[in-house]
Order: C-alpha cells, then sequence, then structure tokens
C-alpha cells in the first residue's frame, strides 16, 4: 500500500545536524589557501552554497536509507517535495513523502505493543501552553479512524506518526541513520564557487611572494623593502626579480581596469 505522509523521524535542517555545515568549508578553504600559500583574510560570506540542491539531497538520500532500516515495515519511500515554516519559532523543515508499506506487519506491530503506542500518543499529541495538537490523543480514535491501522486514506499524517513510534521502538533515530544518509554526499559539492573562493588573492607583492612559495618571512621582508623604496639595494635573483615584474605588472593592468 503507498500513502501520502511525511518523512518520518526526520528533524529537519534548521539546529540540527542536518543542517549545512558551513564550518567544515570554512576549514577546507583556509587549509586550501594556505596550501597555495594565500594568507589574506576572505569574507566568508561571499562564500555560495546551493542550499536547494543540498536539502534536496539530503532528503532523498534519507528517503533511500530509511527502508533498508525499517524493511520489515516500509518497501520503499518516494520523495516529493520539501516543507519550510516561513519561522521556526515552533517547528522545522519535514518533507512531504510516499511510502509503500507492510500493512499487516504495521498493524502486527501497534496491537503488540499497544500499551507503549497509547503512552506515545499520550505524550505527542497532549495539548500544553502554547500546543494546541490537530489530532487526538486517544488510542481508539486512531484504530477507528484507520480501521484497525489498515487504511490511513482519512489523513496520511497517520502513517508518519506511526512510523514514528515504531522508529522508536527499534532504536531508530536521526543519529543512528546519519552516516548512512552522508555516505555518498559531500558538502564541498554545494559550493557552487569554491576555487574562486580558495584562489582568491589579496594582489599585495606579499601574496605574490608566498603562493610563490617563498616564506612568510621573507615574502614579509621583500614587501616590506619594496614598499619602503629600498628594494633596488638588494641582491636579487632571477625568479625573485620576476615575481616583482609580475606584480607591477599586475598593478598597471588593475588601474586600467
Amino acid at each position: 500500500m503507498k500513502v501520502k505522509t511525511y518523512l518520518p523521524i526526520f528533524s529537519g535542517f534548521y539546529n540540527t545536524q542536518w543542517e549545512f555545515q558551513y564550518e567544515s568549508i570554512e576549514e577546507f578553504i583556509k587549509e586550501e589557501r594556505e596550501n597555495k600559500g594565500l594568507f589574506s583574510e576572505i569574507d566568508f560570506n561571499d562564500v555560495e552554497i546551493d542550499n536547494e540542491t543540498y536539502e534536496n539531497d539530503i532528503v532523498k538520500s534519507f528517503c533511500e536509507k530509511l527502508p533498508n532500516l525499517m524493511s520489515d515495515y516500509i518497501n520503499s519511500i518516494e520523495f516529493e517535495k520539501i516543507i519550510s515554516p516561513k519561522e521556526y519559532n515552533f517547528e522545522n523543515d519535514s518533507a512531504n513523502v510516499i511510502i509503500d508499506v507492510n500493512i499487516d506487519k504495521i498493524k502486527d506491530f501497534i496491537y503488540n505493543n499497544k500499551d507503549k503506542f497509547s503512552e506515545f500518543l499520550k505524550k505527542r499529541y497532549t495539548s500544553c501552553d502554547g500546543f494546541i495538537p490537530w489530532y487526538s490523543n486517544n488510542f481508539e480514535t486512531w484504530e477507528n479512524d484507520t480501521k484497525n491501522f489498515t487504511d490511513f486514506s482519512i489523513n496520511g499524517h497517520y502513517l508518519g506518526s506511526i512510523l514514528d513510534f515504531i522508529a522508536h521502538m527499534l532504536g531508530i533515530d536521526n543519529y543512528s541513520i546519519f552516516e548512512n544518509v552522508y555516505e555518498n554526499l559531500d558538502y564541498l559539492n554545494y559550493v557552487e564557487n569554491l576555487n574562486e573562493v580558495i584562489n582568491k588573492s589579496d594582489n599585495s607583492l606579499y601574496e605574490f611572494f608566498t603562493k610563490n612559495k617563498y616564506t612568510k618571512e621573507t615574502s614579509l621582508y621583500y614587501a616590506t623593502t619594496y614598499e619602503n623604496g629600498n628594494i633596488n639595494q638588494l641582491c636579487l635573483n632571477e625568479k625573485t626579480l620576476s615575481i616583482i615584474k609580475e606584480y607591477e605588472e599586475n598593478l598597471k593592468t588593475m588601474e586600467v581596469l
């Protein structure tokens, strides 16, 4: 049976382990820049992330991996779209999906764990300050609405919540599925201007030297001596002279632009 519902156990992106890890990208960029001899500060706000593709890929991978962990109850999950709230004060992102399930095993699981499921409903759907549930917290109501847990056509939410419960009982959560979901994903693939940011230079003479593998100390010495107008007093090799010439030509080009 296929049912439209929400993606079970998925906690959304905002302030969760599924949120894009900007810190990892920043560390990678810094390391790559240093390997290239680029030490000038860059504005990480200039890093362009394709968040939409990243989030879709996470949820698609989630849909692929979860059935493997719940194979007795879920045959497959088809991704439809991500739903994001206007504000994250009271809710997080969710995903609309179509789940092909084993109804008989789901039904048996619920009746075999009736007391636990009743507790689950009370905890999740009992009103309190700031929270008014859309669904009943009564086992019998859920039983009647789903025709003894065999028909979820009245509202797909019932199935999503029941699968949440089963996953909880099986010890499956966002942390246990994390590595499986990220198995074939790489944050770097979602940085649209990665090479541009890594290779960005401040065009200083200091950085012209460092990116040519001169030490920081030597680069600073030559750059300072040049700025003070005393570079001609030094005996320089051809490589150093060519770097200075390249720097001066770059200055002229920038002035024209």
